[in-house]
């Protein structure tokens, strides 16, 4: 039987633009653009999928090769054996690459203003574990934010150091002073690895300040990562500060829905990613493409919904500032206020930093209770009526959790009070509800502890 005549899709083997139309072209005449345009136009032709304005799902495991000369010059390029020229290796096998997950790279990419190349990973935690373990060797020295996210925290204090030999080192990165100090002690670092803000006490770090330090340290041996869910590229632009690597849990606010897992690592040195994807090809942390194609759905309107989550998180800290069960409110969008009213250094620090690296203040915030027990953020939490009671972030819901017996409860007792989060301390994320309902949802589970 004739094989029938190979589409214009079938003829480009994908119907992504990954290999030769990517953003990652600074030529690319997409780069004129506001990330907001960009993500919408990036990663797909029309084209190439019988002018389908949006990208079908390629839910396929394996992709035939037009002869087998192809196929096995595609594998030369996929797993660098002799005859690799150095380009793409084409489609081959899903593990390795699909077309939604080329697709939803592009178009991270275009979000990301200084990326050149990302990879896509089932979950935050597997884009975090996985580009470690690619880029840094046994013996190898991580000094990271403290604190960080109770499983990035996990895998710092234990399996770095007893599964894979790397030795780890927390350091309050918001205080200069104290990063100084342990570089000058302990350094150099193979990698800095920061969160800002920090989960859940939303502390800043001055990215730039800090990555020059450690690479001073190092004669620029030092590998610096960002770990910029909190902020997303609306808000925070890591790779103009310094950053060699960015890292999202995409589940958050790049997914922005709450109905998928996926993670991001980006980076500005191809190099860098091609050793990741190494490890991704062999370790298997690929996501599926159902996943890739919601994300591609979603990133499109992620400037459009952090910003008006931000809005209403800056209204709801400013009402619950003046609650009378409330000791301090964290979140970057009241530090200059409260840096004016205080006046303590710290909080000076903390306002240079917001408008020094931030575009806007995000969607999280995090209070102490003047009763700081668990039973009273017990009180609080049981008595609402909108929010959600669970953990995670970003979704178009708004969603509160008790940071210490929740995301974090792996930590110790000790290294929960080092990192001050508090018994009392209770994190929010604001979805896109009324803020005047959330408002009045928060008050009144509040006055249940007056």
């Amino acid at each position: 039987m004739k094989k029938k005549s190979p589409t214009s899709a079938q003829k480009k083997r994908s119907a992504s633009t990954h290999d030769k139309h990517s953003v990652t072209d600074y030529k690319n005449p997409l780069r004129q653009y506001h990330p907001a345009t960009s993500v919408i136009l990036a990663g797909y032709r029309a084209g190439l999928s019988e002018y389908s304005v949006k990208a079908p799902v390629f839910r396929t495991s394996t992709f035939e090769f037009h002869s087998s000369k192809e196929g096995e010059l595609f594998f030369q390029r996929a797993y660098h054996l002799k005859g690799d020229d150095g380009k793409e290796p084409g489609l081959i096998y899903s593990r390795l690459n699909n077309p939604n997950i080329e697709i939803v790279e592009d178009k991270i990419v275009a979000a990301e203003k200084g990326a050149n190349c990302a990879l896509l990973f089932p979950s935050g935690m597997s884009a975090i574990t996985t580009s470690i373990l690619a880029l840094l060797p046994q013996g190898a020295k991580i000094l990271y934010s403290d604190p960080v996210y109770g499983g990035t925290y996990l895998f710092f204090k234990e399996f770095c150091p007893h599964r894979f030999g790397i030795k780890t080192i927390p350091v309050d990165t918001s205080q200069l002073s104290q990063l100084k100090k342990v570089l000058k002690t302990e350094g150099p670092f193979d990698m800095l690895y920061i969160e800002s803000p920090t989960n859940p006490t939303m502390r800043l770090s001055d990215i730039q300040e800090c990555a020059r330090l450690a690479k001073e340290s190092s004669n620029g041996n030092t590998l610096v990562v960002i770990d910029n869910t909190f902020m997303g590229p609306v808000f925070q632009q890591p790779f103009l500060l310094g950053a060699d690597l960015v890292i999202y849990s995409a589940t958050k606010f790049l997914g922005g829905h709450s109905d998928l897992l996926a993670g991001v690592c980006l980076a500005k040195d191809k190099s860098l990613i091609k050793k990741i994807q190494d490890y991704r090809t062999i370790l298997g942390p690929t996501p599926a493409p159902d996943v890739a194609w919601l994300l591609s759905r979603s990133i499109e309107t992620v400037w459009v919904r952090m910003q008006r989550q931000a809005e209403k998180a800056t209204k709801i800290a400013n009402s619950l500032k003046k609650h009378p069960a409330i000791e301090h409110i964290f979140y970057p969008g009241l530090l200059p206020e409260q840096s004016k009213k205080i006046k303590s250094s710290d909080l000076i620090e903390q306002a240079r930093i917001f408008k020094k690296q931030c575009l806007g203040p995000g969607s999280l915030i995090s209070f102490k209770l003047k009763n700081n027990t668990r039973q009273a953020a017990y009180t609080v939490l049981d008595a609402l009526k909108i929010f959600h009671l669970a953990v995670s972030l970003g979704g178009t819901e708004s969603l509160i959790q008790h940071p210490r017996s929740m995301t974090h409860a792996d930590m110790t007792p000790s290294d929960l009070d080092r990192a001050h989060i508090y018994e009392g301390l209770i994190r929010i994320s604001v979805g896109l509800e009324s803020s005047e309902d959330l408002i009045e949802d928060l008050t009144q589970a509040l006055d249940h502890l007056i």
